[in-house]
């Protein structure tokens, strides 16, 4: 008897079964005692049959109401499904014209470090969250200046961008940032180690982290921003939409916009330490490319370098 909650995943779910049938027994067993007991047919049936209704209409009135409950879930799932079918009609990649040999974008909008897995009216874009904080700037950066080393890596991210430039919320100031490997030691560590082999230390213990100098104003054309689209109702229904765009700041013209939505068809489920969000991934227009299992990915980073080459 599993009971649509995180007990199921304990031991507590067996107890339930045992207890289920424990409760069977005693019913049984009271009616049999019944039929034993008395002596007249008429009263052995009689209080036989009041012993098992006490025990069975409770059961059948449990019964009738999870029916209904489940009727009222398959409505709501299939009035939010028609709701997610007809977002998906403007769902796509609009693409008006696209740039060559641009060397650097502007971030215009910076996303929550952390990922949003279930808070259900929280306008944060769930689906085009693909990166948070300064990790988004990194995604759209090439490195350079690595002298050979950092091969593999160096060249992995060579179809991006030798600079993006960003306000940093948390200071309000105007930055140019630059790929750059950076150690994951300590100077302390780093210190150390050259000290005791006369060396630097290994490539492996390097990563990309962006290098940010402050600027007066932005020198890039093209910005890139993000935004949730998801009405009220769409988040009533679990549907999450977003939209990015990549804008000539010159202009103030919209170059290239993709739109997408998901839904989870849990409505929110949270049974077995369930997340909303990340399920909805599952249930995606367009479709995520690795699924659910493709976060974090760099989507943004493929639809923005299809417009600013």
């Amino acid at each position: 008897m599993l009971t649509g909650t995180p007990l199921d995943l304990t031991p507590f779910g067996g107890l339930l079964s045992a207890v289920g049938l424990l409760y069977w027994g005693a019913a049984l067993l009271l009616a049999a005692l019944a039929l034993w007991r008395f002596k007249r047919w008429w009263l052995k049936l009689s209080v036989a049959a009041i012993v098992l209704a006490v025990f069975v209409v409770p059961v059948a009135q449990r019964a009738m109401k999870v029916r209904a409950e489940q009727d009222i879930a398959m409505a709501k799932l299939a009035a939010a499904t028609r709701l997610f079918e007809q977002r998906c009609q403007s769902a796509g990649e609009r693409i008006t014209r696209t740039v060559d040999k641009v060397e650097g974008v502007v971030w215009l909008k910076w996303r929550d470090t952390n990922g949003n897995l279930d808070d259900q009216f929280k306008l944060d874009d769930p689906y085009g969250h693909d990166c948070g904080g300064e990790d988004c700037i990194d995604q759209l950066l090439r490195l350079e200046g690595t002298a050979g080393r950092f091969t593999d890596e160096t060249r992995r991210r060579g179809g991006r961008y030798r600079f993006v430039e960003s306000v940093d919320p948390s200071d309000g100031k105007q930055y140019r940032y630059t790929g750059a490997m950076r150690p994951t030691w300590s100077d302390a560590s780093i210190k150390k180690y050259r000290e005791d082999t006369g060396k630097d230390i290994p490539d492996s213990s390097y990563r990309p982290k962006p290098a940010r100098q402050p600027v007066d104003r932005f020198s890039a054309r093209y910005g890139i921003t993000w935004d949730d689209i998801s009405t009220r109702e769409d988040r009533e229904n679990w549907i999450a939409g977003g939209s990015i765009k990549v804008i000539d700041l010159q202009t103030n013209e919209v170059i290239a916009e993709r739109v997408g939505y998901m839904m989870d068809r849990g409505l929110g489920n949270r049974a077995g330490a369930r997340s909303p969000w990340p399920m909805a991934r599952r249930n995606a227009c367009p479709a995520f490319r690795g699924g659910e299992r493709s976060w974090p990915n760099t989507e943004t980073l493929t639809f923005v370098t299809k417009v600013l080459v």
